[in-house]
Formats: C-alpha cells, structure tokens, sequence
C-alpha cells in the first residue's frame, strides 16, 4: 500500500509541478494585456490544489485511495481517468485534498441523494463524507483573500460493463448480394480491405469489396474469373488470392481479377501461411498435407486420421521472435472418417500436432478470431491489455448449434470458457460456416472538457491528437453469412457487428 501510494503522489506532484510552470509562463505573457483592462491577475500557484485522493473505504472498493486523480489548473477540473467500476457506490466518500499554500476559504458544495445542496467547509470539517454522484463544486480563496479559484471534481464510474462484448445487428449493411436469397458466400479482410464472394440464388457469383466496412459501403461486381468457384475456400496471402474450383483445381490472382490456374489440384485450402497457402489433397486413395508455392524444404505428409480435413476454423498464423518460422493453429472440423473433431492443432512449418482437445466439444465450421480483452495486474487499480483468441459458432456432432464462445490466451495453446461477458447475446443467432474477420474503426472525442470523460482506458496503441480531439482506432468484430440449420441450407444475410465496450472509451493519454 505505502510504495503504491508513493508512487500516486510522485505522479501528483509531477504533474502538478508540470501544469504549474506552463501556467505560470502563460500568466506572465498574458499580464500586460491584462493589466491594461485593469484586472486582477490570478496566480494559480496561490490556489492551487496540489494532491487529492479518496480516503481508504474498503467497503466502497479495495484500495480506493489508490485510486489516481489528475487536476487540472487550466480548466479547473480533478477528475479520475480510468472509471471506477460499475455500480461502485460515491455517496459518502471522504476527499484528502492537498493545497500548494495557505487557503482562507476551501468549501465543498454537492447535491445529496435528497436532491438538495449542501456546503461543507473542508478546512473545518475535512472527514465530512461527500455525495460524488454528480459533480462537486471546490470554491478555494487564498490567504491573500483577493486570489480566488472554483474546481469541479468528478468520481467516474462505469455506466456499463467495459469487459462487455456488445453485438449488434447492422441496420445499414445486409451481406452484399445483387439478387435476393443469396446461397453461399466468403468473406475475407486484407489491407484494411474487405472482400466478400457471394453464389447467387440463380448460379452467378458477385464479388463485393469494402473499404469502409463500418459504414456498410460495398463496390459490388459480377465475377466471373474462376468458373464454378468453391466459394467457401477463397483464401489470400499478403500478395495473392486463391480459390478452388469445384474440381478441386487451384486458381490465383494478384488483383482479383485475372486468374491463373497454379497448376494442382487439392481437395481443401487450410489457410494462409507466410506467403505460401496450406492444404490438403489426395493422392492414390491417401490423403497428403501439401503447401503452395513449395518451397525447397516442403515435404507431404499422410494425414493423420483424426486430422480434421474438412470445416475446421480458419487457420491462424503467429510470428514469434523465438522461432524460425511462423506458428499456425485450426480448430475442430471433420476427419476422413466424419468424426467430429474437438482438437486444436498446431504446425511449425515442418509438423502438425495436437494441442489442447479437451475443452472444446467437437465441432464442424466453428469462427476463429484474434481480439483483446483487459485483465488486472499486480499493481493497485491497473490492468494489461491482452491478445486473445477465440472461438464461436460451430455446429456439434448431434446437431446441435454451438453457442459457448471460448477463450485462448496463450496463442490457441490451451482454451477455457470466455466470461459470461463475452458470451453470445440474443442479438446474434446460432451459426455455423459463419466467418469473422476484425476490422479497425476511427472513434474521435474531445479532451476540451476533461471531467465529461465518463469511461475510459489505458491507452490504445494508436491514437493522435489535434488541438484538443483524440482518435484512436477500435477493433470490430464481423460475422458474415453463416446457417443458422444445417438441415435447412439458408444463408444468413444480416451482418453482425461485436466490440468490446472499453474499447470505445476515450484513451487515457
């Protein structure tokens, strides 16, 4: 407790000494002007505040009085900017405010759960508890008794869950089919770009590309560069896209447009891996792991018997600094046999093997998709942004829709239950052949009034400030297409929309 407050007060008085020196520069530059309107120039150094926090309430909340306050001398606001949790209880806390000299007067003036005003003198009264549920007004009157100064104080609490994963059904945006009652479709990000292939009812196919998928605005195009495409195997690398036709022939483009074919055949595409594409094919009855193009070291191995080679999740590739290549994972899917698999397998470049497969229940065309979440750490009042993966929809082996959302936090290494916060709503149905991709959105807000910051977070990685807005980018999850029946072969055309709520908050810069 005492080295975390510690810490708190080195970061007050460093900010406080900081904000202090830019004030006082700017008083000076501005005391001529003021002088010739006959003015009283106010020191903000006479009354300033120079420390607060609450006092210690553990049945409010553990450790409230590490709870960090900045304070504002400009604008005349203290405020915490990482709220509180939700339905933490402000009605009578106890303030410990600092103040850099000598103060004549220090009243505290709030609205009480009876909704009337009440004044407290601090300088008399300093244990007097305080209703925070709205903002409370500090009146300060230096020692000079001519120096005065007004601050508001805001306690935020979360008005909502942060770790909340919230869907929503985009109103502007259906899956982006020419002719009503699509029947298949794929859909993929690269480059902050969205591409969506779709099989229309009447055997045409449409390719669709966004690049505002937040927005709901598509290009849409006939597509007629691969003939009988098997539409649920598009797949792209950084500089090409490939497709199966349904012969099991391969085909590539650079720009989606032109296509070639690669010259073999294979009966799936697992996914992309560096600049190459895994994938099964067979060959003499057997059923071979392959990749394209092959590299000098590329060896095709048997697959195993209980290697899902049909409607496992898409295939994630992770670059670690501490191997040589790339790591890659899938999840669940069918065997050769029609066995259900609840496996995780991984690949190292050179060998597949199995990971965690005890969690999972089996599951045919589950969703896979790289996300954060935010977990507390050791120190006081303090959480870590983290890289997740998780898994939803799916369909089980007795007909079952899947509606678990499971959680890796080690890179697909091992998988529990995600918290009852970022499990599926009712504004998303069951789904299976359904794909997620993750794309960024621009979010903005004004800093010009600090103590309106009411939810807030540790700094996202991207963000930038002009004048006093900040934008930072929010990651959205999106779920295409997908059967809500395996028996009943009707495509889903709503596109649903997923975002963890903090990270809609204003960064804590």
């Amino acid at each position: 407790m005492l080295s975390g407050m510690y810490s708190a007060n080195i970061k007050r008085f460093l900010f406080f000494n900081i904000v202090t020196v830019l004030l006082l520069a700017t008083v000076a530059c501005n005391k001529k002007a003021e002088e010739d309107e006959n003015e009283i120039a106010v020191t903000p150094a006479m009354v300033a505040v120079k420390n607060f926090y609450i006092q210690p309430n553990d049945k409010v909340m553990a450790h409230l009085d590490s709870v960090f306050f900045s304070i504002d001398l400009k604008t005349g606001v203290i405020f915490n900017a990482d709220s509180l949790p939700k339905g933490t209880d402000v009605k009578k806390l106890v303030p410990s405010i600092t103040f850099a000299n000598t103060m004549t007067k220090a009243e505290l003036v709030f609205i009480n759960e009876d909704n009337e005003t009440v004044t407290t003198n601090y300088l008399t009264t300093p244990t007097d508890s305080i209703d925070f549920t709205q903002p409370v007004k500090l009146s300060v009157v230096a020692q000079d008794a001519v120096n005065s100064f007004e601050y508001l104080i805001k306690v935020n609490v979360h008005t909502q869950d942060p770790d909340e994963l919230v869907w929503s059904e985009l109103a502007t945006s259906d899956l982006p089919a020419r002719y009503p009652n699509p029947v298949a479709q794929k859909t993929i990000a690269r480059d902050n770009t969205v591409y969506s292939l779709i099989e229309e009812y009447n055997g045409e196919y449409t390719l669709a590309i966004s690049s505002d998928i937040y927005q709901g605005t598509w290009q849409t195009s006939i597509f007629n560069g691969v003939t009988n495409p098997k539409v649920s195997t598009l797949t792209s690398t950084d500089d090409q896209f490939y497709i199966l036709d349904t012969d099991g022939n391969l085909y590539m483009s650079s720009d989606f447009e032109s296509w070639n074919p690669a010259g073999v055949t294979w009966i799936n595409i697992l996914g992309q891996y560096g600049s190459s594409i895994l994938g099964i094919k067979e060959e003499n009855g057997i059923f071979l792991h392959t990749r394209f193009p092959q590299t000098t070291n590329t060896q095709e191995k048997e697959v195993s018997s209980d290697f899902p080679i049909y409607y496992s999740s898409s295939l994630a590739q992770i670059d670690t600094e501490w191997a040589d290549n790339p790591m890659a994972f899938l999840a669940c899917g069918l065997t050769e046999s029609g066995y259900y698999s609840s496996a995780i397998w991984g690949y190292d470049g050179n060998n597949w093997v199995t990971l965690d497969e005890n969690t999972l229940p089996g599951l045919k065309s589950p969703m896979l998709a790289r996300y954060v979440v935010y977990r507390n750490t050791n120190y006081l009042f303090t959480e870590r942004e983290f890289d997740v993966w998780l898994i939803l929809g799916g369909v089980k082996d007795n007909g079952e829709m899947n509606r678990d959302v499971y959680i890796s936090y080690n890179n697909g290494v091992t998988w529990v239950l995600a918290p009852e916060s970022m499990q599926l709503t009712e504004t998303v149905p069951s789904l299976e052949d359904a794909d997620v991709i993750v794309a960024g959105y621009r979010l903005s807000a004004d800093l010009a009034d600090a103590w309106t910051m009411i939810e807030n977070t540790k700094t996202r990685a991207s963000y930038t400030i002009e004048g006093t807005t900040v934008s930072w980018i929010c990651p959205y999850l999106y779920i295409f297409g997908g059967y809500e029946n395996e028996m009943e072969n009707h495509l889903n055309t709503s596109i649903y929309r997923g975002v963890l709520e903090r990270l809609k908050f204003i960064p804590n810069i």
